[in-house]
């Protein structure tokens, strides 16, 4: 039986019962008139007019722009070095990345607001300061982009849906000034699925984001226009949100590394959402984080963004001195009970290499997992739950209970999800945290025995577009679409930081990835180990030219 998430169920209820002019035929047949104009008055009301997109970023442009090659590809690091010691400005770097954009972002949609005037502005500002002597920050003059969940002062900011289609920030996210606080340069915002909720990009306002390694496929969710953009070479760097996969799943799918960073690292403002807050009570799980081309491209971009909040680093847990130094478990499929999620051979095979080029480096190398699986996976849905629908009504979070179990496989035992579903019962939510915590400690203690775990982030590389959410076929088998995506949620489940490492490109050219996960503040000893086993596997290769 076809699975879905509560998320997908919510957007087919809501639009079956709420959106469309000829739903009341099916309504009326169950319910009286009344409920259905009670029904009716539920429809949430969009706020302000649709925006009129910028037409130049969708499509092709009659002739290129000139782009000064040197600087498209370039990392972070290279740049600001550059830009310091006064070998290039940040004003022809800015204009270069401009360009490429303009003669690219057609191709895969990954942004959806390029601020060109703007970023010339600051470009310039940047230079002048660097002409005077003046301290510069980690970022200084570097172009990067930002994932349309954070708020920048004055920019639309959708969600890529009809709901918020008016809204634009009132100031910038904290985050957002993070990094401009280290000099960088906003380019944009990139593209996301409708309300964040999904680990394909497409919605409701733009255009669908695609690949750039086959426009065919995805390049994830919900950071996909954010990894796109890297991948393509329109930014060295990009600030993306997780909550369940949203920066690691579209790392993985365009060969990048992205960081899932420890919950609370960074602020917790650092996620703002359109129109009346919820409580800010169930604002759990949802974390920013940085992707880049190089784990030294990220140890930059994490660097600067903990710059805002120094009292953080105090809790950091210290990498090691070497190598060998560190004990890592590592697995492949997840077992729990007498199922297993299903794995490719590609991603196997990546697994088991790396893991042999461990042992060959004398690291403390073995196959194990943590107890749990799907103890986390319950968790992560119930507090989805009261995250996502704590401002839907009773009556239609009834009828996605009804939905739910008529699709529901019974793969998972989640009869308490649907509990929590039709009852929000905000007593219960504290009984919900005292268990999530009992989970935390449990992974730590896990971590007591190892310092890292390594492990696969999807099944396999980038999907083909599937708006239907229908199986996914790899390796002879059908995988439920739903399932493609089960492993990283855990770690928001618990709070712990992952990053995701590039792991080269398969035979029909696309990247796949595997995922290390450490103890909570281990951030500095993710990226740290990140950089030291970059020799021993293939990192991000640049999509192949049309």
């Amino acid at each position: 039986m076809k699975g879905h998430s509560l998320e997908e169920l919510l957007g087919k209820v809501v639009k079956r019962i709420l959106k469309r002019a000829g739903l009341a035929i099916g309504i009326v047949a169950l319910l009286t008139g009344g409920l259905a104009a009670y029904l009716y008055t539920q429809k949430p009301k969009p706020i302000g007019e649709r925006p009129v997109l910028q037409a130049e970023i969708f499509n092709r442009p009659a002739a290129e722009l000139p782009v000064e090659r040197r600087f498209i590809y370039a990392s972070a690091g290279e740049l600001s070095a550059m830009i310091r010691k006064r070998q290039a400005t940040s004003q022809a770097i800015v204009q270069a990345h401009v360009n490429h954009i303009r003669n690219n972002n057609y191709k895969t949609k990954a942004f959806v607001w390029l601020f060109e005037e703007e970023a010339l502005g600051a470009a310039k500002a940047a230079d002048e300061k660097v002409a005077r002597g003046e301290p510069t920050g980690l970022l200084h003059g570097v172009p990067v982009s930002i994932k349309e969940e954070f708020w920048v002062k004055g920019k639309p900011n959708t969600l890529n849906a009809e709901m918020f289609q008016g809204f634009k920030a009132p100031r910038n996210g904290e985050v957002v000034d993070a990094l401009i606080e280290q000099g960088a340069i906003i380019l944009g915002t990139t593209n996301v699925p409708a309300m964040l909720g999904d680990l394909q990009t497409f919605g409701e306002i733009y255009p669908t984001a695609s690949n750039p390694y086959d426009l065919r496929r995805t390049p994830g969710g919900s950071t996909g226009g954010g990894a796109a953009s890297v991948a393509a070479g329109m930014v060295p760097i990009a600030l993306g949100g997780d909550m369940g996969g949203s920066i690691r799943v579209p790392a993985a799918f365009n060969g990048l590394y992205g960081l899932k960073t420890t919950e609370g690292a960074l602020r917790s403002k650092s996620t703002e959402f359109p129109g009346e807050p919820g409580n800010p009570k169930y604002r759990r799980m949802m974390v920013p984080g940085p992707l880049a081309r190089s784990a030294g491209g990220l140890d930059l971009a994490w660097t600067a963004l903990m710059a805002k909040w120094p009292d953080r680093k105090q809790r950091m847990l210290e990498p090691k001195a070497r190598l060998e130094d560190y004990s890592v478990a590592y697995f492949d499929e997840w077992t729990f009970r007498k199922d297993k999620m299903f794995i490719g051979q590609d991603v196997k095979m990546r697994l088991a290499s790396l893991a042999a080029a461990l042992a060959a480096k004398h690291v403390a190398v073995r196959r194990d997992q943590p107890s749990g699986f799907e103890e986390m996976m319950l968790m992560h849905r119930m507090l989805s739950v009261y995250l996502m629908f704590e401002k839907v009504p009773w009556l239609i979070r009834q009828f996605i209970v009804h939905e739910y179990k008529k699709v529901d496989s019974h793969r998972f035992q989640f009869a308490e999800v649907l509990d929590r579903l039709s009852d929000l019962d905000p007593a219960k939510y504290d009984e919900l945290l005292r268990r999530r915590q009992v989970l935390a400690d449990g992974l730590d203690a896990f971590f007591g025995r190892y310092d890292l775990l390594l492990m696969p982030v999807t099944p396999g590389p980038a999907i083909l577009h599937n708006p239907n959410h229908d199986a996914i076929a790899l390796d002879g088998k059908q995988i439920n679409y739903w399932d493609y995506f089960y492993y990283p949620v855990c770690f928001n489940a618990t709070g712990h930081p992952a990053l995701t490492i590039p792991a080269g490109i398969n035979r029909e050219g696309l990247p796949l990835a595997l995922q290390v996960v450490g103890p909570l503040n281990s951030e500095r000893r993710l990226i740290d180990f990140a950089r030291m086993i970059e020799p021993l596997h293939e990192g991000f290769q640049r999509p192949r030219p049309d």
